[in-house]
């Protein structure tokens, strides 16, 4: 199970808007975002570190733990003021994984892979 979306950023990787920060649980305590077009990044450097402390719009209410990599000097802007008669966003959590419709790039290794063994078994016969 993946950990609670706690805001939302512009993707460092590929610029698209709202991409997901979470937070891990491990020792660092070190963000990391899922992106729509790009996926799942959870680099660890201090350099993005900060940049993700920065930039990431926080959810209403959401009170992170400042990464063990990012200065305690380094601000992060305040999300809005929390309000109880708000009601939670509704989060549609699909039941299984949607396909993406692209190929995986893992298909194209086991083809090449497959075709190797066959040139080698074929090789080992003569």
């Amino acid at each position: 199970m993946s950990n609670p979306t706690l805001g939302t950023v512009t993707c460092p990787t590929c610029g698209t808007e709202g991409a997901e920060v979470r937070q891990s649980k491990r020792r660092g305590g070190h963000l990391y975002w899922q992106c729509t077009d790009c996926g799942l990044s959870q680099p660890t450097g201090a350099t993005i570190q900060k940049r993700l402390w920065r930039e990431t719009q926080w959810a209403t209410g959401v009170q992170p733990i400042r990464p063990a990599n990012v200065p305690d000097d380094t601000e992060r802007p305040t999300p809005a003021e929390f309000d109880p008669n708000e009601p939670e966003p509704e989060t549609d959590t699909p039941s299984e994984p949607q396909p993406s419709g692209r190929p995986s790039p893992a298909r194209g290794v086991g083809v090449l892979l497959l075709g190797a063994l066959g040139v080698g078994a074929f090789l080992a016969t003569r």
